[in-house]
């Protein structure tokens, strides 16, 4: 659902639905890492891509057919809802029905990790979310309606469970306890974004030198190769294209027997300016000995 500037400022003062399972370190998208620099830099991690403006457009559609499926009708809250007892568990849901049935509402490109329609076999970071939100409103249950592949609408029934609740709300507050006393939880080093998530944790610099330890090295080494075997693909890559263009001359299409295509064209490009600004440079470079 879309927020208001008043929410979207309040879901710094602690964690809603959607930060749940990477709250948990159980997030398919988001490191908790990476959340924690969002709670800590009062900013949002992400801009608005197509996957998530789809959503928005679509929530309506998918909210109206739930309740001509269901013959419930669906009301929006207002504002920010919190848990009675953790203040720092907030909720933003797409719907409430008049039975106290918790609405919300997914659109997916795929169907994996959706079981059979009328389960709660659904995606393990969409179940986390919904029981965040049930335990914040109180409900016994969510209906998940989701839209896979813009044209497999189906329904799932997921039931409050109070043992999941409390794993949830035990992680979440430890998480939260982690942002107010500013101790970063520990990388995730698989995410793909982790350097860039590294230097905005540490984003200056004091000026001290420390001595490289044998783990340092080992990093360094793995660094090393994995660059060296980098540069090796990408001039193998680089040769099989030239080899591709050679043969190409001034041919603007070179079509293959499977429909892939390498086409060749002139492109006009005007020049700008980069405005002045500052970022952190980290590179290998060979200490310079002191006279």
């Amino acid at each position: 659902m879309s927020l208001t500037e008043l929410q979207q400022a309040e879901r710094f003062e602690g964690l809603g639905g959607s930060d749940a399972a990477p709250a948990l370190g159980l997030s398919p998208f988001k490191s908790a890492l990476a959340l924690f620099l969002e709670k800590r830099e009062r900013r949002a991690g992400s801009f608005e891509n197509e996957p998530m403006r789809w959503g928005k457009l679509l929530e309506p559609v998918i909210r109206q057919e739930y309740a001509e499926r269901t013959g419930r009708i669906v009301r929006i809250p207002t504002g920010t809802i919190r848990h009675p007892k953790h203040s720092f568990m907030l909720a933003h849901v797409d719907g409430v029905t008049d039975d106290r049935r918790l609405f919300e509402a997914k659109n997916v490109r795929l169907g994996e990790g959706w079981g059979a329609q009328g389960t709660d076999e659904v995606p393990h970071h969409y179940l986390i979310q919904v029981q965040h939100y049930l335990a914040v409103v109180g409900f016994d249950v969510a209906d998940i309606a989701v839209l896979i592949g813009g044209q497999d609408f189906r329904l799932y029934e997921v039931p409050a469970d109070p043992e999941l609740q409390g794993l949830v709300i035990d992680g979440e507050a430890d998480f939260w306890s982690a942002v107010e006393n500013d101790k970063p939880p520990a990388p995730d080093w698989s995410a793909g974004d982790l350097r860039s998530i590294i230097v905005r944790l540490y984003p200056g610099t004091n000026g001290a030198t420390l001595k490289a330890t044998p783990e340092h090295v080992n990093w360094r080494d793995v660094f090393e190769q994995a660059s060296a075997r980098a540069k090796s693909y990408e001039q193998a890559a680089d040769g099989a294209k030239a080899h591709l263009l050679y043969d190409m001359g001034e041919a603007a299409r070179l079509v293959f027997p499977d429909g892939v295509q390498l086409a060749r064209r002139m492109i006009n490009r005007k020049g700008y300016t980069v405005a002045p600004g500052e970022y952190m440079d980290v590179r290998f470079g060979k200490l310079k000995e002191s006279a």
